[in-house]
């Protein structure tokens, strides 16, 4: 899984998988289940930036929290977790993370 990752420093209780199932408003079981590649998904389309501020904000830390860790305040930053969570909802980044999951069928499916 995600051992040292920073994803589990801020998240230990929480999956990508439900976040991203939270934020797209569908099940669980439509996201694909490899942590790893939501993981690489997520941090190939964000910048450090914002992909810190994502899991800082999932995690249910506080806005100062998360603006002294990012070097931003108030509305700046406000603004840039907007763009980040816009980033995120983006169709190229929803069929990738659902991509997975039919990959992974597939494979199943050669296997069988």
């Amino acid at each position: 899984m995600l051992e040292n990752s920073l994803w589990l420093r801020y998240n230990p209780n929480k999956t990508i998988r439900e976040v991203l199932a939270r934020i797209y408003e569908c099940s669980a079981v439509e996201i694909g289940e490899d942590e790893r590649s939501l993981y690489a998904s997520l941090k190939r389309h964000l910048t450090k930036k914002e992909f810190r501020m994502v899991m800082m904000n999932e995690a249910g830390l506080s806005p100062e929290e998360i603006g002294e860790e990012v070097g931003l305040n108030g509305a700046e930053l406000k603004k840039a977790q907007y763009k980040a969570y816009r980033k995120i909802r983006q169709e190229k980044i929803r069929r990738e993370v659902q991509v997975s999951m039919v990959k992974e069928e597939l494979a199943e499916d050669d296997g069988e």
